[in-house]
């Protein structure tokens, strides 16, 4: 789908590359040497949030003391990648419908149109969900589904673990200045039969640890410290309630304010929200 120009929506789990597959699509496209813009939508303040991607005018609204490009100006020419799309509030998603449709938008406050030349790439893992609910625009949903990929869990693709694994190891012995030079057969077994819940960026924080721990050249299961499934989801049920009752205590402790709560958690905006939605706390 790289050199056409068409809308692409990603779908897939936390932590299996999704921007990485847009900045692929971006890189093998005929946008390539124009910029590549990245936008979490879940950090967006929904107040901002249409400013923040069209721009606005001096004067548009208090505090807007001179003229100022948004997203769709930086993009332009390239590609604009928007994470988390479903988090864009149905205002927002009218003016990004419009703007797709027709290829002009106008930055808030201006009555002058401006060519939106962009490719938009989005990523959602549930939007059908989002449209019955009543959050999403259907119309949308369509527009942005021109070519829709779908990124398997780390899980699915077993073949791919280990020669994953080991492009790591290069990248984690070339930053911690280490000369490591592989994973074991127990390693690798183990490899292939835990569950992967987070997926490729577990994998990534998982072999550079490793490549830390190792003492002799080859890294063995017990440098990796894997747990078993059943332990591991012991573990994580332990640690959900403890998350769940930290968030409780800080929403208490900032009456209910979400970037109080995000920032008194050390997390993001867009983290936050989601685990919001995990915990059924919204």
């Amino acid at each position: 789908v790289a050199p056409a120009d068409m809308t692409v929506l990603i779908r897939g789990a936390s932590g299996t590359g999704k921007e990485w597959v847009a900045s692929h699509i971006h890189a093998l496209s005929r946008r390539s040497d124009a910029p590549f813009i990245a936008v979490d939508c879940g950090t967006l303040p929904k107040e901002l949030a249409a400013s923040e991607l069209f721009g606005y005018v001096k004067g548009a609204f208090t505090g807007a003391i001179e003229n100022k490009g948004g997203m769709f100006a930086r993009a332009s020419h390239g590609t604009l990648f928007l994470d988390e799309i479903g988090n864009l509030n149905m205002d927002v998603q009218m003016l990004l419908l419009r703007a797709l449709q027709e290829k002009h938008y106008r930055p808030i406050g201006s009555r002058e149109e401006i060519e939106a030349d962009i490719r938009l790439i989005a990523t959602n893992e549930n939007l059908e969900k989002a449209i019955i609910e009543g959050k999403f625009r259907e119309d949308l949903f369509h527009r942005l589904n021109e070519f829709p990929v779908q990124v398997p869990l780390l899980a699915e693709c077993l073949d791919d673990i280990v020669p994953l694994a080991e492009f790591m190891l290069n990248i984690a012995n070339q930053e911690l200045d280490k000369n490591v030079k592989g994973f074991d057969l127990e390693t690798q077994k183990k490899f292939k039969t835990y569950s992967w819940p987070g997926n490729i960026r577990e994998l990534r924080t998982i072999v550079k640890r490793a490549v830390l721990l190792a003492k002799d050249d080859w890294i063995t299961a017990e440098d990796v410290g894997l747990l078993s499934n059943e332990r591991l989801k012991e573990y994580t049920l332990k640690n959900e309630r403890t998350e769940r009752n930290n968030i409780v205590k800080a929403l208490e402790a900032t009456n209910n304010n979400r970037t109080a709560t995000a920032r008194l958690l050390g997390i993001s905006r867009s983290t936050l929200y989601l685990k919001l939605k995990k915990y059924r706390l919204m």
